[in-house]
């Protein structure tokens, strides 16, 4: 059973028919336009971001020292919001005197540009067994 076109049907294919073939040329070029400007602005804004360590991503230490926390540096479309850094991972077990072990602090920022970014930092205090073994296998990635 056939259907019938209805009155706002039949209208938008009589407008489209009667588009001049300029007009939709000049809209597709817009188009196109609009995205290359999107893309340039959008590389431009972010040119300059980061979120990085500061100091090494892995640190030894002697059993019994204490650590000092180096923080990161975020930079997130041209402004610095390193201050909403959080640190998680074992950070909160790093503090005071240290015992033996390997330990982990996981940095995160709660930001549009970097929101499923982290970075990791490796504390080795003393000699534990696998520690070589553990950070040559995380590589480049701590």
């Amino acid at each position: 059973m056939a259907r019938r076109k209805s009155d706002v049907q039949r209208a938008a294919e009589s407008a489209v028919k009667k588009t001049h073939p300029a007009t939709i040329f000049l809209a597709i070029l817009f188009f196109l336009i609009g995205c290359a400007g999107g893309v340039f602005v959008s590389i431009q804004l972010t040119k300059n971001d980061q979120f990085d360590l500061n100091g090494e991503k892995v640190i030894r230490l002697e059993e019994g020292a204490s650590y000092t926390e180096q923080g990161a540096t975020v930079v997130s479309f041209g402004k610095d919001i390193s201050a909403k850094v959080v640190y998680g991972g074992d950070a909160e077990s790093l503090k005071g005197s240290l015992e033996e072990g390997i330990y982990q602090i996981v940095y995160t920022v709660d930001d549009l540009r970097w929101g499923d970014y982290q970075r990791v930092r490796v504390v080795i205090v003393g000699d534990p067994e696998g520690a070589d073994e553990f950070v040559s296998s995380v590589g480049e990635g701590v």
